[in-house]
């Protein structure tokens, strides 16, 4: 009885295993649909005919919940979260089956090498299966969530982009970050580790290393646009945090260790989130590259949850920006104290109000204020409810240089300058 039970515990887990090691195909064509439900094409590839059919259905549900599907929703995935347990029942115990809508239509099958491959269009209800993972508590993106739930936001799943550590021997621009993984090929190993370790706890990366490999963007981050300004540089990078990867080395007699430092940072405020060293441990060896692997093994899993906690909450609170309102010196003939050149409203009123119209919660203060010269600081949110989107600081620039070209018309200018957290706009 004891060997019994011993074998259908090493069948389960060596199903488990296959389950979760499924090929799922990454060719998913949207064709139609609705917020109710939607066709897509999909190909899957399998030992048998029927098996490579099944496989591309199930790939059109893992494309739905976890890459996205070009021309739905933005591309974005359902889920902001995987879950590996949910997805093994999901996919084992034949779940999809309830939410396919009709029959499935076979366009194609071909036999390439021992496997066979399979096209296949299938229609999915959209309304019942959200139904179903909300039943299931899976995380909802916020491009899938329903606007009027205020509770969308908190599943706002940051982008990370991994960067190597540079200090002022090095420089901060982008030709300094591309020189120090050139030349340190342990560092770039660390930083794609680290991106790859972001990935399987459920985060979206972008591949910074690879961009600064690419022959095409090469010429871009060389062009001596960026100025060697560390806080400057996180502002250009492609992603909602930054994660800046060092490693240092310490020896104790023979052996060897390697400390990694992760510091992530929110991009546009470059205000940090989390930050931790892991250590290899000591090593007969100067192999850097496998110390280096064996400290990404020591990242815990806190680490993500502190990340993910810490973006939540500045999304709960929106971002602080501080304003400051002057005139140029060749503007003679206005002031803030009069009517808006354009509107006739008074500028101040006219000011007042749109800040609280676009505080997020309301948050907003414009006490401190002269004929020349107004102070201000409003609390901006991350995500655009209204739009189901998310809402940058540059969203903002954008929308408060409407503000100014509706107030004062074409005679006068606001000349927005942005850095991090702190606004100047002087009028010209």
């Amino acid at each position: 009885m004891k060997h019994c039970r011993l074998m259908c515990i090493v069948s389960l887990i060596l199903c488990l295993g296959q389950a979760r090691a499924q090929n799922f195909g990454d060719d998913v064509q949207y064709i139609s649909g609705n917020e109710y439900a939607v066709t897509l094409q999909a190909t899957g590839v399998d030992a048998k005919k029927k098996e490579a059919e099944a496989m591309a259905i199930k790939s059109a549900f893992n494309a739905l919940m976890h890459t996205g599907v070009d021309g739905l929703k933005g591309g974005q995935p359902i889920l902001s979260e995987k879950k590996a347990d949910y997805d093994y029942r999901f996919f084992s115990d034949e779940r999809y089956v309830n939410y396919i809508v009709g029959q499935p239509k076979t366009l194609e099958t071909k036999k390439i090498g021992s496997k066979q491959r399979a096209t296949v269009v299938v229609s999915i209800n959209l309304r019942g299966f959200r139904a179903e993972l909300q039943r299931n508590k899976q995380v909802i993106s916020p491009s899938w969530a329903d606007a009027k739930q205020t509770e969308a936001t908190s599943a706002l799943n940051p982008t990370i982009v991994v960067v190597p550590y540079t200090d002022s021997n090095d420089g901060y621009s982008f030709e300094a970050m591309r020189r120090r993984v050139e030349a340190h090929p342990s560092e770039r190993y660390a930083v794609e580790r680290v991106a790859e370790t972001f990935q399987n706890h459920g985060f979206k990366t972008r591949d910074f290393v690879r961009m600064l490999m690419n022959d095409k963007t090469g010429d871009l981050l060389r062009s001596g646009t960026q100025t060697d300004d560390a806080t400057l540089v996180v502002q250009q990078l492609p992603g909602d945090i930054v994660v800046t990867v060092g490693i240092s080395a310490q020896r104790n007699g023979n052996t060897t260790r390697i400390s990694l430092e992760a510091k992530a940072v929110e991009r546009q405020t470059a205000g940090r989130l989390a930050t931790k060293t892991f250590a290899s441990g000591y090593y007969h060896t100067t192999d850097t590259t496998m110390l280096v692997r064996e400290a990404v093994k020591q990242i815990e899993s806190g680490f993500f949850k502190q990340l993910q906690a810490s973006f939540e909450q500045m999304i709960n609170k929106g971002r602080e920006v501080q304003l400051t309102f002057s005139l140029s010196e060749t503007v003679t003939d206005w002031d803030f104290d009069q009517d808006s050149p354009e509107t006739g409203d008074y500028f101040k009123d006219a000011l007042d109000e749109w800040l609280r119209d676009n505080a997020f919660h309301g948050i907003y203060d414009m006490s401190q204020s002269t004929d020349k010269y107004i102070r201000a600081s409003v609390n901006v949110p991350l995500w655009n409810a209204a739009r189901n989107r998310s809402y940058t600081l540059s969203n903002f620039s954008s929308d408060l240089r409407k503000f100014f070209k509706k107030q004062l018309g074409e005679n006068y200018k606001a000349n927005v300058t942005s850095m991090g957290q702190s606004m100047s706009i002087v009028i010209e």
